[in-house]
C-alpha cells in the first residue's frame, strides 16, 4: 500500500479535524503493525485478549491526543502510534505488576525515541522473517547484509559459484519480500 509523506499530512489533518474516517483508515492501515509490537512486548504476559485491549487502547489514545501531534517530531503517523503503542503496554504491564523490561536503554528519553522503537521493531520483525528461509540462504543473507562479505568470500567460504551466490541472495530478498508482505508489513506495489 503505498502511503507518502503527503498522505499522511492529509490524513493526519483530517485526524486533527476529528474525522472519524480517518482514524478507521489509520486502524486499517496500521493495526497489524500495533498488534505486533504490543504483542511482542506483552509476549507471555498476556492473552491475545489483552493484546487487542491494548492495541485498541492505543487507537483511542491516538484520537484523543490527535490535536497534540507534532508531526515536523514524529517522522511519520506510524512512528508516533508506536510510541503511543510502547507506553499503553508499560502502562498495561505496570498495572498487572509485571516486570518492565522494555526495552531499558530505550529510556534515554530523545527526539529519535520513536524512531528508536520503529527501530527494534523492524529489527525484530525481519529476523523473524529470516529464520523462515531455508538455513543456507538465511547464513549467505545474514553474511552479505549483517557481516558486509564480499560474494566472492561468501562463495568461498560456503564452497559455491560466486553466481549462486547472487542467485540465492535475489531468491532470498524476493522470498523475505513474500513473507513481510504476507505478515502485513510492505505492500505488494514495486
Amino acid at each position: 500500500m503505498g502511503f507518502g509523506r503527503m498522505d499522511e499530512k492529509r490524513l493526519l489533518k483530517k485526524l486533527r479535524n476529528g474525522d472519524e474516517k480517518a482514524l478507521a483508515k489509520i486502524i486499517d492501515i496500521y493495526s497489524a503493525y500495533i498488534s505486533k509490537i504490543v504483542g511482542s512486548l506483552i509476549s507471555s504476559k498476556g492473552t491475545r485478549e489483552d493484546i487487542e485491549e491494548v492495541v485498541a487502547d492505543t487507537f483511542i489514545a491516538l484520537w484523543r491526543t490527535a490535536d497534540r501531534i507534532n508531526y515536523e517530531k514524529y517522522s511519520s503517523i506510524k512512528a508516533y502510534i508506536a510510541v503511543i503503542a510502547r507506553n499503553k503496554t508499560k502502562d498495561w504491564l505496570r498495572n498487572r505488576g509485571q516486570d518492565l523490561q522494555l526495552m531499558d536503554d530505550v529510556l534515554l528519553i530523545d527526539n529519535s525515541l520513536e524512531q528508536l522503537i520503529v527501530q527494534r521493531e523492524q529489527q525484530r520483525i525481519l529476523a523473524d522473517a529470516l529464520k523462515q528461509l531455508n538455513p543456507l540462504d538465511c547464513k549467505i543473507f545474514v553474511a552479505y547484509y549483517y557481516q558486509y562479505k564480499k560474494v566472492k568470500e561468501i562463495a568461498h567460504e560456503f564452497e559455491m559459484n560466486p553466481q549462486t551466490v547472487k542467485t540465492r541472495l535475489r531468491r532470498g530478498r524476493a522470498m523475505l519480500k513474500k513473507i513481510l508482505i504476507k505478515e502485513g508489513y510492505g505492500s505488494n506495489e514495486n
